[in-house]
Order: C-alpha cells, then structure tokens, then sequence
C-alpha cells in the first residue's frame, strides 16, 4: 500500500516495491478532479510538477497481483487499476 503524499506518485511509489522495478501510471485511468484543474491552469503548472507536487485525486494505491485486482474490483467500490508494475526503475506516466 501506497498512501500519496508530498512527493506524489514518483517518490511515493518506489518505496514500496522492490529495486529495479517501476511503475507505468495509465494517464485517463481516473478522472481528475477540477479543483486538480483549476490549480493547474490558474498556476499555469506543468503537468509533472502536479504529479509530484499533488496527488491528482489519488490518496492511496494497493499493489497487488493482477488477479487479486480483479477480485478486488468486484467489491462494488469506486476503485480503478490506474497502472502496473514495470521492470524498469522510476515511476512513468503513459
């Protein structure tokens, strides 16, 4: 588990999973929420620094198997697979 954070999805996510391995964030996986917007356009902030500086509506993200997401999912809740963990280092967005 991944709670989102100072620092968003780029210094938060490596920490939990093992060296060597990243993550590819699926931009469009979640609607971002306007206030997300509004701050984005009023600052005239780049993209990136929103990501890392905010957390684009996503306070926390659980790592897990494929197959146990989708179990998950079947609980009903407002969950998205927002990404996948990659074999490469750093966090990026697709």
């Amino acid at each position: 588990m991944v709670h989102i954070t100072g620092g968003g999805f780029t210094e938060n996510i490596p920490r939990v999973i093992p060296k060597g391995l990243g993550a590819k964030i699926f931009r469009g996986a979640w609607e971002i929420p306007p206030l997300f917007k509004w701050i984005q356009e009023t600052g005239k902030i780049l993209e990136s620094e929103m990501f890392l500086t905010f957390n684009m509506g996503i306070g926390m993200i659980a790592i897990m198997e494929r197959s146990d997401a989708d179990k998950v999912l079947e609980l009903g809740y407002d969950l998205k697979i927002i990404g996948e963990i990659v074999d490469r280092d750093g966090v990026y967005f697709q």
